[in-house]
């Protein structure tokens, strides 16, 4: 299937880059590191890091590339084969979905054993959440793609909404005023950290203060908003990429 070998090619050039190999592998291996010392708030730090891999193994990672393909006319070339648009970019969202995936697998499995947390209370919830993360991403690496001029400018388009999510969901809010709480839990990363938690935990963690223990269904409930924010945010991202998503380099 050639969704299949793209993202086969895919995993080939990203082995044979050190940069990118440090991006998408080494970032989530030192967050993992800091996580089995981080005392007894280390499994809610491991749900908000679950969200964090995010950043590295598909939004920054699929930024760079669609942007290097870009410059060096491979998108274009690629447009010229049998395969199709979905196939060449859908086998590049693979990929970083896979990475993603064993990234996510491994954090859990030291979540579960190492730092005793267990078994997901709901881990359907979970997998619905970490998915409709990855899709969001890849849709706003299309849009930061399309404004980054070269590759290695990558490095600083991606760092706003990059240092916005991560403050969203690393710095606690709960002491913090009500205005600033509710534009929190509307960075891109936060619904995706609710989700997980609720799901991780079985409480509900879509709201600031108690977090009562939840049923299957009613953690469901609980987790619409976040779902909700992920798809406004999931619209206006195809939305922009459509506009700003480009094939070849503006100067040919």
């Amino acid at each position: 299937m050639n969704l299949i070998r793209v993202a086969r090619l895919d995993l080939t050039l990203l082995w044979r880059n050190k940069t990118g190999m440090f991006t998408v592998v080494g970032m989530p291996v030192l967050f993992g590191s800091l996580l089995l010392a981080g005392g007894d708030d280390a499994l809610h730090q491991g749900t908000a890091i679950l969200g964090i891999f995010l950043i590295f193994a598909v939004f920054t990672h699929l930024t760079s590339v669609f942007t290097a393909r870009r410059e060096d006319y491979s998108l274009k070339r690629l447009r010229g084969t049998a395969l199709s648009d979905v196939e060449i970019l859908g086998g590049s969202i693979l990929a970083a979905a896979g990475m993603y995936a064993l990234q996510a697998l491994a954090l859990l499995i030291v979540m579960g054993t190492a730092l005793g947390g267990g078994f997901p209370a709901d881990p359907l919830l979970l997998i619905a959440g970490l998915a409709c993360g990855v899709a969001l991403f890849a849709l706003l690496a299309f849009v930061i793609s399309g404004i980054s001029p070269t590759a290695e400018s990558t490095q600083l388009t991606v760092l706003p909404l990059m240092f916005a999510c991560m403050a969203g969901v690393l710095f606690p809010l709960e002491g913090m005023s009500a205005p600033v709480q509710e534009l929190a839990r509307w960075v891109p990363l936060t619904p995706v950290v609710e989700i997980t938690k609720t799901a991780y935990f079985g409480q509900d963690f879509t709201t600031f203060g108690a977090h009562p223990e939840l049923g299957f269904a009613d953690a469901w409930v609980a987790c619409l908003r976040s779902f909700a924010v992920l798809a406004v945010w999931a619209l206006l991202g195809r939305a922009l990429a459509g506009r700003l998503f480009r094939w070849e380099p503006r100067h040919a």
